[in-house]
């Protein structure tokens, strides 16, 4: 009987050291797929960070095109260069020159207007100020 129970422990012990060799093998195995999905997630989040990078440059772009476009400036162009070279003589055209000065004529009546006390106005029709009695 003693045999039979040194036979036991014996398939017991082997069956034991089968078992612990096979999980350090899964475990070696799980370790390289971990590290596997590791480098994989690093790159995926590389690529991911460069596509936004890219997309924040375009989005940048595009706004600067927008401002330009609010400004006035044509789309693909970019702001000047600014120096301390002094700056070019606007063109005197004479029809700018003409409408410039019939703008400040038109500026000055009208203030002049704004600015009378008595009441006439420059366009022929007399301006009527109304006054109403508070009620008592």
């Amino acid at each position: 009987m003693q045999d039979l129970i040194q036979n036991y422990v014996d398939v017991l012990n082997k069956l034991r050291d089968d078992f612990r060799n096979e999980l350090a093998a899964q475990a070696q195995e799980l370790s390289k797929a971990i590290g596997n999905y590791s480098r994989s997630s690093e790159a995926a989040l590389s690529l991911f960070m460069e596509q936004v990078s890219a997309r924040g440059v375009e989005l940048d772009a595009a706004a600067a095109a927008r401002l330009d476009q609010f400004r006035g400036l044509p789309v693909n162009s970019s702001l000047p260069d600014v120096s301390d070279e002094p700056l070019p003589q606007a063109p005197t055209n004479a029809d700018q020159v003409k409408i410039a000065a019939a703008v400040e004529r038109a500026v000055a009546e009208s203030l002049h207007v704004e600015g009378d006390g008595d009441g006439k106005s420059k366009f022929g029709r007399p301006m009527v100020l109304v006054k109403s009695d508070p009620a008592a």
